[in-house]
C-alpha cells in the first residue's frame, strides 16, 4: 500500500525485543520536597484539597438525594439521573487536570463529574479579571436567578461566583435544567463544556476514546500545541473501540516522516482503573493481565511511554500527567497513563457493600483497605503536617464547600425546565461554511490533474464526479482532510480517490488500519476541533462495525451537548448489489442509518447531483452520510454534462426525473440510488403502452422532501416505491406510511414497493438476479397497479 517502504520475505531466524519494564508506583516525592523545590506553592496545594472536596460534595449530593428520598441541606428534590459516583476517585481528575492547560481538551466517562468540575475550576482559577466578569455576565439573566454582582468585587470574590456558576451549570445538568451546560439533553453521563475545553462524558464505556484521537489528529495537523486527555475506566480498555482508537494514535506514518511532519498525536490515555467493569474485575478475572499497561508495547516500540500511577495520590497523578503532557507536546505521544484508584461506591447507588451481608463481586475488607488510603484523608493529613493548613481551616474548607454546594443545588432545583416545544433545539445547526477563513483558503497543490481541462459538454461518470469535487473542496478549504481504508496510494476500492495523494500530499490524505469505528469515532472529534474531516467507510455493510461510533456518538453530539457542539462530518460509503459478492458487501442498510436522528443521508443517483450534494455534505456543518452506488461509477444513466466550477445541489430536496402526463393513466414511482436508471428504463418502456410514469429521485433520505411526492402523487393518483434493500422495513415503508399521512384523499389504489425479499444478497448469480428489484420487477408491478 506504500511504495516508500518495501516488504521483502525475510525470514532470518532470532528474536523480537520488547522493552520489559513499565514504572509502577515510582512516585517518592514529598510535600515538603516539592514545596521546597518551588515545584507547588501552598496556593496550589491548597487549590488541590479545596477541589477533591468540590467534587466529593457534589457526588455525596448524588448519593443523598437517592438515598434521603430527595432530601439534601435544606431542600427536597426527586433527582431521576443515573449515579455513578466517583467517591474515591478525586485524586485521577484533580491532579491530572490541574496538570495540564486551561485550553487543552479533555474527553470523560459515565463516572465523569469529577472530570468536569475539575476542569471548570482550573481554567477559571487562571482567568483574568475581566473575563471573570465576561462569564458571570455573559447570561444577565441567569446572573439575576443566581443573585451574582460583578461590581467592586476583588478578584478572589470574582473567582468564587464563577465557580458557584460552574457548580449551578453542572448540577442543573444532572437535575435536566435548561440552564445546565447540555440545557438537560445531556444529563448525568454526558456533561460537556466546549467553551473550557470539554468534549464530553460518555454513557457509552470507551465510547470517547475514537473522538480524542480524532481530537489529537486535529491539533496535530493545527500544529496548535493542545492536547488531548482521555479518561477512561478500565473496562473501556477491553473495548474493541480502545484497540481501534490507540492503534490509529500510534500509527508509524504520523512519526516516522511518511507524512512529511513527524509528530506523534498530542492524546494521554487516562486509563481510570477502579479496578472494576462493572461488576467484573480486571485483574484476575476479566484479563489475562496484572495491569492494563502491559499491553501499550503491543501498539509501538515505545510503549507509549506507559507508565501506572497510584491514583489514590493525587501529586502522583499531577506529576505523571506533567511528564505525560511534556511528551504528547514534544511530538512523541501518545501516552498511556494507568491511574490506579477505587470507587467507594458500588456501580450506582443500588449496588451497596456496608456489611458483610452486603458482599456480592466485592470484599468488605477490600474496601476498608482503600478507604484507609482515602486521597481526601491523606493529603488533608500531609497538608497539615507541613504547616499549609491547621486542622481548623480543614473544617472551615469542608463546611464551606458543602454549603456553596447546597446552596447551587437549591437554585438549581428552582430553575427552569426546558421547553418541551423546544424538543429538536440543538439536533441540528442550519450553517455551512460558506466562506473559508483566510488562513485554510491557501492549499498547496504538488500536481495539477488531468480533469481540470476536461471539456464541460462531455458528460463525464459518476465516479469521476465525486472525485473532481473531492479536489476542488480539498483545494478551496485546507480544513477538509480524508483518512480511510485504502484511499491514499491505491485510490480507494473503486478508484475514486486515485490521484488525490499525488496532488495534496499524506497530511491531507492518508490510509488508516481496517478500523470502522476508529474512522468514525475519530472523523467526529476532529470535527469537533474545527477540520472538516471526509472519512470513507468503503462498504455501508462495514458501518455496522461502527454503529455506536456513529448512532451514539456522532450523531447524538451536537443534540446531547445542548447544540454546543458544530460536527461538520462527511462520511462517505458504498452499496453494491450484482455482483456476486453476497450478504457482507452487497446489502443496501441505509433505513439502519436514517432511524438515528442526528444524522443527513445524501444519495444521489447521477453525476450531476453527485457533484453538488457532495459540495454541499462537506461544507453543511452537520454530520452527513454520503452513500455512492457502486453500480452507478459506470452506469450510462447517470453520467452527464456536469460543470467544471463548483455549485450546490441543496440536501432534502427530491428532483422529479421524469414528468407523467396526468391525462393518461399514471404514476408516481420513487426511488433512490441505483434504482433510478432502473425506473427510467421501466418508465419508457411503460410509456409505449401509454403508461405515463412519474419519476421522483429522492436524492436525500433525511431531510426527506415528501411535498414533491405527495405533489406528484396528487397528480397521478398512483404511488410505486422501489429499493434494493429487503422490503421489510426497508426506507420504502417511511415513505409509503407518510404518502397515507398526507395523499390519502388521492389515492386510487394502494401504495406499491417493489423491494428485495427478506433474505441476505445470495452469491448465486441466479439468485443474486432474483433478489434485486428489476427493469422487469418494476414494469410487472406497476401494471398489476394501475389494472
Amino acid at each position: 500500500m506504500v511504495r516508500e517502504i518495501t516488504l521483502l520475505p525475510e525470514f532470518a531466524p532470532g528474536f523480537v525485543e520488547i522493552k520489559d519494564k513499565i514504572p509502577k508506583f515510582q512516585y517518592r516525592k514529598s510535600l515538603e520536597g516539592d514545596l521546597r523545590k518551588e515545584e507547588l506553592t501552598r496556593e496550589e496545594c491548597i487549590d488541590l484539597l479545596k477541589w477533591m472536596l468540590f467534587i466529593r460534595n457534589l457526588e455525596e449530593m448524588i448519593f443523598e438525594l437517592r438515598e434521603n428520598k430527595g432530601r439534601y441541606g435544606p431542600m427536597k428534590y426527586l433527582y431521576i439521573g443515573a449515579t455513578h459516583l466517583s467517591i474515591g476517585q478525586e485524586a485521577v481528575s484533580t491532579g491530572a487536570i490541574s496538570a495540564i492547560l486551561p485550553d487543552d481538551y479533555i474527553t470523560s466517562h459515565h463516572r465523569g463529574h469529577g472530570d468536569a468540575l475539575a476542569k471548570g475550576y482550573f481554567a477559571i482559577k487562571r482567568m483574568s479579571d475581566a473575563s471573570l466578569i465576561n462569564l458571570i455576565t455573559e447570561d444577565e439573566e441567569l446572573a439575576k436567578f443566581l443573585g451574582f454582582e460583578v461590581k467592586d468585587k476583588t478578584h478572589g470574590e470574582l473567582v468564587e461566583e464563577a465557580l458557584r456558576l460552574h457548580l449551578f451549570r453542572t448540577i442543573a445538568e444532572l437535575f435536566g435544567k435548561e440552564a445546565g451546560y447540555c440545557k438537560g439533553r445531556g444529563g448525568s453521563m454526558h456533561i460537556a463544556d466546549f467553551s473550557r475545553g470539554h468534549l464530553g462524558a460518555n454513557a457509552i464505556v470507551g465510547g470517547s476514546m475514537g473522538m480524542a484521537v480524532g481530537s489529537g489528529m486535529a491539533s496535530r495537523y493545527f500544529e496548535d500545541q493542545r492536547l488531548t486527555l482521555c479518561f477512561a475506566g478500565d473496562g473501556a480498555f477491553n473495548n474493541g473501540i480502545s484497540h481501534e482508537a490507540i492503534n490509529m494514535a500510534t500509527m508509524a506514518q504520523f512519526t516516522n516522516g511518511l507524512m512529511g511532519k513527524k509528530f506523534g498525536i498530542p492524546v494521554i490515555f487516562a486509563a481510570v482503573n477502579n479496578q472494576y467493569g462493572m461488576t467484573g474485575q480486571q485483574r484476575g478475572e476479566v484479563t489475562g493481565i496484572e495491569f492494563l499497561a502491559e499491553r501499550s508495547f503491543g501498539y509501538n516500540k515505545q510503549g507509549m511511554h506507559a507508565e501506572i500511577v497510584n491514583g489514590m495520590d493525587v501529586l502522583a497523578v499531577r506529576e505523571a500527567t506533567k511528564r505525560g503532557a511534556e511528551l504528547a507536546r514534544n511530538g512523541e505521544g501518545p501516552v498511556f497513563l494507568e491511574f490506579w484508584c477505587y470507587r467507594f461506591k458500588g456501580h450506582n447507588v443500588k449496588d451497596r457493600l456496608e456489611r458483610k451481608e452486603d458482599e456480592t463481586y466485592r470484599a468488605l475488607k477490600e474496601l476498608e483497605a482503600w478507604t484507609k488510603i482515602d486521597p481526601l484523608k491523606t493529603f488533608s493529613k500531609e497538608l497539615t503536617k507541613e504547616k499549609i493548613i491547621t486542622p481548623e481551616e480543614l473544617e472551615e474548607y469542608k463546611k464551606e464547600s458543602r454549603a456553596r454546594n447546597e446552596l447551587m443545588a437549591v437554585k438549581a432545583a428552582e430553575a427552569k425546565s426546558p421547553d418541551p416545544k423546544k424538543m429538536y433545539f440543538g439536533l441540528f445547526t442550519h450553517t455551512s461554511s460558506s466562506e473559508v477563513p483566510e488562513k485554510f483558503r491557501t492549499s498547496p497543490i504538488l500536481k495539477k490533474p488531468e480533469f481540470l481541462e476536461r471539456d464541460p459538454h462531455v458528460p463525464i461518470t459518476y465516479g469521476e464526479a465525486v472525485t473532481e469535487t473531492l479536489f476542488q473542496e480539498m483545494k478551496r478549504d485546507r480544513r477538509v482532510v480524508m483518512w480511510g481504508e485504502d484511499i491514499a496510494d491505491y485510490g480507494g476500492a473503486y478508484g475514486v480517490t486515485t490521484g488525490l495523494l499525488e496532488i495534496f500530499g499524506r497530511e491531507r490524505i492518508f490510509n488508516t488500519a481496517i478500523s470502522e469505528a476508529a474512522i468514525i469515532g475519530s472523523g467526529a472529534g476532529a470535527a469537533l476541533r474545527g477540520l472538516r474531516p471526509v472519512v470513507e467507510i468503503m462498504y455501508i455493510d462495514f458501518i455496522l462495525q461502527a454503529l455506536d461510533q456513529l448512532g451514539n456518538q456522532a450523531a447524538k453530539w451536537k443534540y446531547m451537548s445542548g447544540g454546543q457542539a458544530t460536527l461538520p462530518l462527511t462520511i462517505r460509503t458504498t452499496i453494491g448489489g450484482g455482483k456476486g459478492y453476497a450478504g457482507q458487501h452487497s446489502q443496501s442498510l441505509e433505513a439502519i442509518l436514517a432511524h438515528l436522528p442526528g444524522l443527513k443521508i445524501a444519495a444521489p443517483s447521477d453525476a450531476y447531483d453527485a457533484k453538488g450534494m457532495l459540495t454541499s455534505a462537506i461544507r453543511d456543518d452537520n454530520l452527513v452520510v454520503f452513500i455512492e452506488h457502486q453500480n452507478l461509477y459506470r452506469e450510462p444513466l447517470a453520467k452527464g454534462k456536469v460543470p467544471k466550477e463548483e455549485y450546490l445541489v441543496p440536501l432534502g430536496k427530491a428532483k422529479i426525473k421524469r414528468e407523467a402526463d396526468p391525462s393518461k393513466e399514471s404514476v408516481t414511482l420513487v426511488g433512490w440510488l441505483s434504482m433510478v436508471p432502473i425506473a427510467l428504463k421501466a418508465a419508457e418502456k411503460l410509456s409505449e403502452e401509454d403508461i405515463e410514469v412519474e419519476v421522483i429521485d429522492i436524492r436525500c433520505l433525511y431531510p426527506l422532501d415528501i411535498d414533491t411526492i405527495v405533489k406528484s402523487i396528487q397528480k397521478t393518483g398512483r404511488g410505486v416505491i422501489v429499493h434494493q434493500a429487503v422490503q421489510f422495513m426497508g426506507f420504502g415503508a417511511e415513505i409509503g406510511m407518510e404518502i397515507q399521512e398526507k395523499a390519502f384523499d388521492y389515492l386510487d389504489a394502494p401504495i406499491l414497493r417493489i423491494a428485495a425479499p427478506n433474505t441476505p444478497p445470495p452469491s448465486s448469480s441466479v439468485l443474486e438476479k432474483a433478489f434485486l428489484p428489476s427493469e422487469k420487477n418494476v414494469i410487472a408491478g406497476i401494471k398489476e397497479l394501475i389494472r
